[in-house]
């Protein structure tokens, strides 16, 4: 809060500001942002006509303002200082990205960039500052678009998932690092089918098949960890890719998922729909695995886990097709339910790790 001073000591002051702003004249007269010389007690001393355009006003409606917050409100989301306080206690050079402000005489709102070059007296105290405002409203709005966009063109929008198309390029991407830094991928895919899905379509009807689908979506995403990706890779089919995993985590993650779909109770309409899930485990066990080769034998799996008999997890680590919970058991885990809890409607977090 600046301090309060005598009309003569203000005049003075004003006179020292716009002294010391009159070295600036020239320059300032290259500018295509509003400005504004403001003492600190909020008066406006000068400003240029862009400054009047940003507000929508004349000259004169500015000139008769008392000060800036007469015409103009400023904050940070978060902060509890407006930026006009902000600005005004600055003793060197300063910016402030994504200011919303408030048009006093019509309550329009703004995105704003305001920057400050503070004026000193000789005694090192603050006389002023010639404020830069900057309307970005425009710019934000259509980058808030432009995201949006993007999203819904990497999201299906039955599921929620991004799409096979995403999915695939973000393994490619992966790959081409690790060939790049000779890292060893730690990543684990799974590829789940949901079991007689026609049977549910059939019977319950396509809306009923389509709720199983973003049900099932949702699932995923309750277990998930948030660096895991999860795609709908078609029709009934989900993916999901666990990164900086070892092949034992993924077939934990894969029987985990699996047990979440069948505990779930799918209810639509008023009918339980019974609904469980067969899963393809792989894992890129080289840096010459390629996004073709680890789906291909997912998607091997899959189809033996329908062969026998559904609902039930298979995974190939380049020692040919196993049941998962026969992998784990070769490899030292001889009960499942020391490592996956009890499931409740709502799944748990997982931790994929060792």
């Amino acid at each position: 809060m600046a301090e309060e001073i005598s009309g003569t000591d203000q005049i003075t002051l004003e006179a020292k500001l716009i002294d010391r702003f009159e070295l600036h004249r020239e320059f300032t007269k290259v500018f295509l942002d509003a400005f504004i010389l403001l003492t600190p007690q909020r008066k406006i001393v000068k400003f240029n006509q862009a400054f009047c355009t940003m507000l929508g006003l004349r000259a004169v409606d500015v000139k008769k303002a008392g000060t800036i917050d007469d015409l103009l409100r400023t904050e940070i989301q978060g902060a509890e200082k407006t930026v006009v306080d902000l600005v005004l206690e600055a003793t060197s050079t300063i910016r402030i990205d994504e200011v919303q402000a408030y048009r006093i005489h019509d309550g329009m709102f703004m995105q704003l960039i305001v920057s400050c070059f503070p004026y000193m007296d000789d005694d090192g105290k603050m006389i002023g500052g010639c404020i830069l405002l900057r309307d970005v409203t425009a710019e934000t709005n259509l980058q808030g678009k432009y995201h949006e966009k993007t999203i819904q063109s990497i999201t299906d929008p039955l599921s929620g998932l991004y799409t096979r198309r995403y999915f695939e390029e973000w393994i490619d991407k992966e790959c081409d690092r690790c060939k790049r830094t000779g890292a060893l991928p730690t990543i684990g895919l799974l590829m789940f089918d949901l079991d007689k899905f026609k049977s549910v379509n059939d019977t319950f009807g396509h809306q009923a098949g389509d709720y199983v689908i973003a049900t099932t979506a949702k699932i995923l995403k309750e277990s998930a960890r948030k660096s895991d990706i999860l795609g709908r890779y078609g029709g009934e089919e989900l993916l999901a890719l666990l990164v900086g995993v070892t092949p034992e985590g993924a077939c934990l993650a894969a029987e985990k998922f699996r047990r979440a779909i069948q505990s779930y109770e799918y209810v639509h309409d008023g009918k339980i729909i019974p609904v469980t899930s067969s899963v393809g485990v792989s894992f890129f066990m080289t840096k010459e695995d390629t996004r073709v080769e680890v789906i291909k034998r997912a998607d091997d799996c899959l189809y033996q886990a329908k062969r026998g008999g559904r609902n039930v997890c298979f995974c190939d680590f380049g020692e040919g097709q196993l049941k998962v919970l026969d992998y784990l058991s070769m490899r030292g885990i001889q009960s499942m339910e020391e490592k996956l809890e009890p499931l409740s409607s709502t799944p748990a977090q997982i931790n994929w790790g060792k």
